[in-house]
């Protein structure tokens, strides 16, 4: 097995017992609506599994960055993250705050619908930057 591989599934495991070892907490801080600590749980959630997403990428950061080739960015690829990141680091209790009678918003806010975009969010920030050839 290659280095990278290893460090990868080293790298993957560690990010998924610290979900593991989060959500359990995020779950008591949602019962009970500790807003301080759900929103810090919220996030540090989200940064993981982002992290998860561009760990899954792994492979293409290592290409992208290796050499002393130019980067060339995708705008409207990364500016669609940047919109998606939002969306979803931002706890579903603070978007139904904000727009209380939005049926569409509940399908969005799922839970397991967040983490999906996060791991998206993740990919595609990988993917939005090429190397110039």
């Amino acid at each position: 097995m290659k280095k990278t591989t290893v460090f990868s599934i080293i790298i993957g495991i560690i990010i998924l017992i610290l979900i593991a070892l989060i959500l359990p907490k995020h779950n008591e801080m949602l019962h009970f609506f500790n807003v301080k600590w759900l929103l810090i749980y919220s996030i540090l959630l989200s940064v993981l599994y982002f992290l998860f997403g561009v760990l899954i990428e792994t492979k293409r950061v290592i290409q992208t960055f290796s050499k002393k080739i130019e980067i060339k960015v995708n705008w409207f690829q990364l500016s669609f993250v940047f919109i998606l990141i939002i969306l979803v680091f931002v706890p579903a209790q603070y978007w139904f705050l904000l727009f209380p009678n939005q049926f569409a918003l509940s399908f969005i806010f799922r839970i397991e619908i967040q983490v999906i975009l996060n791991v998206l969010a993740g990919i595609l920030f990988v993917r939005s930057f090429e190397k110039e050839i």
